[in-house]
């Protein structure tokens, strides 16, 4: 057997998406029956289906037409997220048309009286998304960056396409089925509802995995062919079969059916309310001791933790351990600029190198090197031994080549110049003209530029990197080292690279965006909210949840044996961005109803009949997709779906538990305040 040794994680990362694959589809497919169960209704699955199709297309191009990079963050983490985000804006928007139906409204007003309603809330959700995902631009890691410049780019898109344009396909779709009369209680017609919406789930699934992971062509003429089946010819069956002037009931209207659920969420959010200084007092506890447990994170990278253990890049690292141990390990390298002709420069790489001995975590092989393959210095070694390759330069060029001090380096500037050209165009001779060393392996060991700065890499071997504090260690140990090499005059600059030391300098950065971007994106959403709510006491109350919700996920992350990493970094920016669609969607309900009733209760109680219902639904339809993503081989893409999952639920918890107990607050400070006023006013 060949086993490969320090694969590059991002084309092993590729290769692993693309095996994960079905499961996201699965995602996509649960997320989109559990969409059809709570809001029960064929309609509202089909064109979720569809719509999550086209934001994926819009995605895709809008990317592309700006210049962000393809790659595992935009093709696979940016899309699977914007799942839930685009089903929330669907699920809101229908379940207030639905609310407005309910009424006995027709279509065409239910959907003006319930867009109207949750239109602000939904563009107050858009821009707070866009401005949580956009805090990542803080990051200097060119990955962090399009993530959050995509997801943004996918939170316009869900909003038009899935808070706008889908309510308004499904009301033209009602009115035609009122048109035509068309039952929608008979046995024929509920089995073909069920089996429609299976078809659609499954095909759109199909569809965006191929979009964003195999063939962005055979994607859309899946989607397409999705569209015409499950949309266009029902919609073309029922407008031919339609009836002018009969009056019936559209498919998605089922108000008794709703009766249970509305009980549950209403009983459960006005339980919290009525006790809400015990709950605020116990979810201070709670984040308190969260809040212990998230500090202690730290940044650790084991390949195992993002990829399958059955990997080519897993197996091979443990194969490096098990047959080569402490004489061997996943490559490192230094990597030294300057002017490398100057004998003294060499002569201290020479010194650099013999100083890696000191280190404890380089691996020093049986043979007592320090270093893995060719460098300008063993290179110049292995020249000044051959007095083949010597003889031949100066009959050549007429230059001798001397080592008068015996150290292997050349005396001069002009023949180790001389003595490189050689080799780089020759190779080093050996007796009879067999080659020691090819042209090839020479510019490999040193690349010589006419403008005087020449470079050459240090390699060496460092066992047990897949323990990042290993990988850390020897970092530290290096730097002292390096800034010693570059004192030189003749050296204008030394470098740390390869394998271990990129995915390090990596997780470092994600860890840091992860610092900046959630702070800038919480005061950016208090800022936004307070100018668009005129009410900074809202506005704060609407972001404590989504910092209790960190809190929490981080604090659970601890306790479960996760740590921080490029994913479980980026999953903090989609907490505040799904986290706070749900606070928004329930302070602005709860200052409507409190508009029309001045009793907080029960203002409370009708924000959790209506929105409190479509959180749920919202929250059930994202927690079955990301829970069945948790089962993906890939443990990358495993631990994003079980955090997502459980992020999305914590989400839930804060808006519907939390969140009305703050309103309790906010209500009886509101109505001391207006006290006081009314007690000093001399009238």
């Amino acid at each position: 057997d060949i086993w490969g040794i320090a694969i590059d994680a991002n084309l092993e990362a590729q290769d692993e998406g693309k095996t994960a694959g079905i499961f996201i589809m699965f995602t996509v497919i649960g997320a989109l029956l559990v969409v059809g169960l709570t809001l029960k209704s064929y309609w509202a699955t089909a064109i979720c289906g569809i719509g999550l199709g086209v934001l994926m297309i819009w995605l895709k191009g809008i990317s592309s037409l700006i210049g962000l990079k393809s790659g595992l963050v935009i093709d696979l983490i940016v899309p699977i997220g914007m799942i839930s985000l685009g089903v929330d804006f669907a699920v809101h928007a229908l379940r207030r048309y639905k609310e407005e139906i309910n009424k006995q409204y027709p279509p065409r007003m239910a959907l003006k009286i319930g867009l109207s309603s949750v239109i602000g809330a939904l563009i107050l959700a858009m821009l707070t998304d866009s401005i949580a995902f956009l805090s990542n631009l803080s990051s200097p890691i060119e990955a962090v960056i399009h993530f959050g410049s995509a997801a943004a780019i996918a939170v316009f898109a869900s909003f038009v396409i899935l808070g706008t344009i889908a309510p308004m396909v499904v009301m033209r779709i009602d009115e035609l089925i009122i048109a035509s009369g068309l039952r929608s209680n008979t046995t024929t017609y509920s089995v073909l509802r069920f089996s429609g919406a299976l078809g659609v789930a499954v095909s759109s699934g199909v569809a965006i995995i191929l979009l964003v992971a195999v063939s962005k062509v055979y994607g859309v003429i899946i989607l397409g062919a999705a569209a015409m089946l499950f949309l266009g010819i029902p919609i073309v069956y029922i407008f031919l079969i339609g009836r002018k002037g009969h009056v019936g009931r559209p498919d998605n209207a089922h108000k008794d059916r709703d009766l249970l659920s509305i009980s549950q969420v209403e009983v459960l959010v006005a339980g919290a309310a009525g006790h809400s200084r015990m709950v605020l007092l116990t979810v201070a506890f709670l984040t308190a001791g969260s809040v212990f447990f998230a500090l202690k994170l730290e940044p650790i990278f084991d390949v195992k933790d993002f990829f399958d253990s059955s990997s080519e890049m897993v197996i091979g690292l443990d194969k490096l351990d098990e047959h080569v141990g402490n004489n061997g390990g996943e490559p490192g390298a230094v990597y030294v600029k300057g002017d490398l002709m100057d004998p003294s420069a060499v002569e201290t790489i020479s010194g650099f190198i013999e100083s890696l001995r000191d280190i404890d975590q380089i691996a020093e092989t049986p043979s007592g090197s320090v270093t893995a393959g060719l460098n300008i210095v063993n290179v110049l070694r292995i020249i000044t031994a051959s007095p083949h390759t010597i003889a031949a330069i100066l009959s050549e060029t007429g230059i001798s080549i001397n080592d008068i001090n015996r150290d292997g380096i050349p005396d001069s500037k002009e023949q180790t110049r001389t003595s490189l050209d050689f080799a780089i165009d020759r190779g080093v001779l050996g007796p009879g003209g067999a080659l020691i060393l090819t042209s090839e392996q020479v510019r490999q060991a040193i690349y010589l530029s006419d403008e005087g700065e020449h470079i050459t890499s240090i390699w060496f071997q460092i066992p047990g990197t897949r323990d990042q504090n290993v990988v850390a260690t020897t970092e530290r140990s290096l730097q002292p080292k390096m800034e010693n090499l570059q004192e030189h005059i003749s050296i204008s600059k030394v470098g740390l690279t390869g394998s271990p030391f990129t995915r390090k300098a990596q997780l470092s950065a994600s860890t840091r965006t992860l610092y900046t971007s959630l702070p800038i994106a919480l005061v950016a959403a208090i800022i936004l909210l307070t100018l668009t709510m005129r009410s900074a006491k809202y506005a704060v109350i609407t972001v404590i949840p989504i910092i209790l919700v960190v809190a929490w996920l981080y604090g659970i992350m601890y306790i479960s044996g996760f740590a921080l990493n490029f994913v479980t970094a980026m999953i903090g920016a989609i907490s505040v961005g799904i986290g706070i669609d749900y606070s928004i969607h329930m302070t602005e309900r709860f200052r409507e109803e409190l508009r029309r009733n001045p009793n907080t209760m029960d203002a409370i109680k009708m924000t959790a009949r209506g929105t409190g219902v479509a959180l749920v639904a919202s929250a059930a339809s994202s927690v079955v997709g990301f829970a069945i993503l948790g089962f993906a081989p890939m443990p990358m893409f495993a631990a994003y779906g079980q955090l997502t999952a459980v992020m999305i639920f914590l989400a839930l918890i804060a808006s519907l538990i939390v969140l009305p107990c703050l309103f309790m607050v906010v209500a009886t400070i509101s109505e001391t305040t207006v006290g006081n006023h009314r007690t000093s006013d001399p009238s």
